[in-house]
């Protein structure tokens, strides 16, 4: 029952039109949107109920993908209309001569995985779940239609020639879709102004495709033969899915490598561009814009490349701009794009590290493509070889920030890579009640005045300090208040308050003290990016398989993600790092194995609680709500709500990082000390963007 879906019937147009879709052809592009489909009413709506690869795909993944329901209508006169007999509603034989739907609510069919064919046509058989549509099954009509209004996402192959008109009707009607195209459709006015608003985009397939063609389909010398089965082939060279479900490849970004030379990018005669003959070519360093080849489309980023137009022909597209000409010779249709993030290093906010740890508040930090980390100081190697390894580009000094030798060094390496900002965390072990007397000048807060003190020597425009909540509150506020008063001394403007990592996509309840510090104006806090909180299970529910001591340090990825932050996270990343559960002893184990999930210790015998006086101590992390706060030492199970919500073992560092908003591609070095210690100090680098964000909004116009 390996069946093939038409392109559609050939009273549409001509018989490139009844191509039929092969069934791996299917397989290779749906299977990367599974977890899309969960609970989802999916409508093949150029189908065939029977004998398609898409109502074969469908009804065989049903259970897999937690359909809730599969609809397929069929027209009449399909060529390939069920051939094994099957009945509709009525008990009549399915005919050429009418037009049918499917209608799949429940396949009763206990699999772990897909079903095969055999157990699929029983069911098919028994069900009789084919009616009679009144119509003549055309995609347009208002019975179909009103499948459509009912279905959440469509998958299906349009005739080529009413490609636009489908798209036309998903778009109207506000729907998910996965359909097959050709790469030409791409610029029509239905078309372009939605992949232009980042509203639609490719989806994996983009080239070569190969499709069944009818028996009475002619012979060609191209792109046409004959199986050993007989069964007769034809291929595009660009054919295409287009969807607007999530993807992956669409969150990568586009590594470039050339730089703009004007004789190897010539310009349009008549419009300012330059002309980009393949996309590998695209330039780094150009801010202008550039006509780029329609296969740019396969990888484009909205956050990397804004779409500007095209240049075609004469379409009918208002964004179709010019006709593309070089030196009076006309060149194949052309898509305009501008890049966003074009490096332009004196407009960066080139920053100094202090007490960097694994550089937390730096990686976040640039993730706005004008904050740039050049010098970075702490005093634990161990702590720093992450940092290193993850951003190389940056000077590392390893040493005590109060000898005078280290602070020299620091500070000769700052002038010379032209900071012009610094950050960190200085430990303040005496702002405590008894430490008030002395303040600032209390020996144990010496890091505090060290951090103030290079401010002072190198009088960057802008600075960020950040420590523990209990600053603001110790001795009703009067530290808060010192502090604020000696970075005024200084000539900086300062804002100062408690910022929650919830408020900014962090799945986690961290509380810190934030200071930003201004010379030009004051700049406040960072107000919330996101307006409901991400939760454990949206951050880790996708590493969800490794018990105690499972785990390696590199491994590939086990499962799909399962939320737009899990996908967030692993782009760009091709490997899965730090995911290696810790080795608990037995009793430990035993201990989780009595606490169900998401519970905590009061499931434990008395005699079982041992010394510990928290009430969260052997807690679960909860799957619907964001993590406590991580700390450092979250891998051990009686430490904290550290374990997992329903493995018997603690969160892994891949979790913990995750629940720091450190995305997969930051990989953690160190022995099992040094990497809790990195990850449980670090500034959740999302909490940290959302500072460099303002930072930057506020003064942008300053830094032309």
């Amino acid at each position: 029952m390996n069946g093939n879906s038409i392109l559609n019937k050939a009273k549409y147009s001509d018989n490139t039109d009844e191509w039929y879709t092969d069934y791996k052809t299917v397989e290779d592009e749906v299977s990367h949107y599974v977890d899309q489909f969960k609970n989802k009413i999916v409508l093949c709506n150029c189908d065939d109920p029977y004998k398609s690869a898409f109502a074969n795909y469908f009804l065989k993944n049903f259970n897999t993908f937690k359909l809730k329901k599969l609809i397929c209508t069929s027209y009449k006169n399909s060529r390939i209309v069920d051939e094994f007999g099957l009945k509709d509603t009525n008990n009549k034989v399915l005919s050429k001569d009418h037009a049918y739907v499917m209608i799949v609510n429940k396949i009763d069919i206990k699999e772990e995985k897909e079903i095969n064919d055999d157990k699929i046509l029983k069911f098919l058989k028994s069900k009789r779940l084919v009616k009679k549509l009144k119509g003549d099954g055309d995609f347009r009509s208002n019975e179909c239609i009103e499948y459509l209004k009912e279905a959440d996402i469509v998958v299906t192959n349009p005739p080529f020639s009413k490609f636009a008109e489908l798209f036309s009707l998903l778009i109207r009607y506000n729907k998910k879709y996965l359909i097959i195209g050709n790469q030409n459709a791409l610029t029509y006015k239905e078309v372009f102004p939605l992949i232009k608003s980042g509203k639609a985009w490719i989806g994996y397939k983009f080239g070569d495709m190969a499709f069944k063609v009818p028996k009475d389909t002619q012979p060609r010398t191209t792109r046409y033969w004959v199986d050993e089965n007989g069964q007769k082939w034809r291929s595009l060279g660009n054919a295409m899915w287009l969807t607007n479900l999530d993807t992956e490849r669409k969150h990568l970004k586009l590594e470039l490598t050339a730089y703009y030379d004007p004789k190897k990018y010539p310009k349009f005669d008549n419009y300012d561009a330059i002309n980009v003959a393949k996309v590998l070519d695209i330039p780094k360093d150009y801010s202008g814009i550039m006509g780029v080849p329609l296969t740019y489309l396969k990888y484009h980023n909205e956050e990397q490349f804004e779409i500007v137009g095209e240049a075609n022909h004469g379409s009918d597209n208002e964004f179709d701009l010019f006709k593309p000409t070089i030196n009076g010779k006309e060149i194949f249709k052309r898509i305009l794009i501008r890049n966003k993030r074009k490096m332009i290093d004196e407009k960066q906010f080139k920053m100094l590290d202090l007490f960097c740890g694994a550089g937390g508040m730096s990686y976040g930090m640039h993730q706005n493509p004008h904050f740039k980390t050049v010098v970075a100081l702490d005093i634990d190697e161990k702590l720093v070889e992450t940092l290193k390894k993850n951003m190389p580009e940056v000077d590392v000094v390893v040493g005590d920030i109060k000898n005078n030798t280290i602070k020299d060094k620091v500070v000769e390496l700052s002038i010379k890579r032209g900071v012009n900002m610094i950050i960190g965390g200085p430990p303040c072990q005496g702002f405590s009640l008894k430490g008030k007397k002395l303040g600032l000048k209390d020996p144990r807060n010496f890091l505090f005045v060290e951090y103030l003190n290079l401010v002072e020597k190198l009088q960057p425009e802008v600075f960020v300090i950040e420590n523990v909540k209990a600053l603001l509150s110790t001795s009703n506020g009067w530290f808060k208040n010192e502090i604020v008063c000696t970075i005024e001394r200084l000539g900086y403007k300062v804002d100062v308050g408690v910022l929650k990592a919830t408020d900014f996509g962090v799945p986690q309840t961290r509380e810190r003290t934030i200071f930003i510090c201004c010379k030009e104006k004051k700049i406040t806090l960072p107000l919330p990016t996101v307006s409901k909180s991400v939760t454990v299970r949206e951050a880790i529910e996708d590493l969800a398989y490794w018990e105690a001591n499972e785990g390696e340090f590199e491994q590939n990825y086990k499962t799909f993600a399962t939320s737009q932050y899990q996908i967030s996270m692993r782009k760009n990343s091709e490997k899965l790092y730090n995911h290696k559960a810790s080795n608990h002893a037995k009793i430990a184990i035993d201990k989780l194995k009595m606490i169900p999930p998401e519970k905590g210790k009061e499931y434990l015998p008395k005699e079982l609680l041992g010394k510990q006086k928290f009430h969260s101590t052997w807690g679960r992390l909860k799957w619907d709500e964001p993590s406590p706060t991580i700390d450092t030492r979250f891998d051990a199970a009686s430490n904290g709500t550290n374990n997992h919500p329903f493995l018997n073992r603690a969160i892994t560092p891949r979790e913990a990082a995750r629940l720091q908003s450190f995305d997969d591609k930051f990989v953690f070095y160190g022995t099992k000390v040094a990497i809790r210690t990195q990850i449980g100090n670090a500034v959740p680098p999302l909490m940290a963007k959302a500072i460099a964000d303002t930072i930057y909004k506020n003064l942008a116009n300053n830094k032309n």
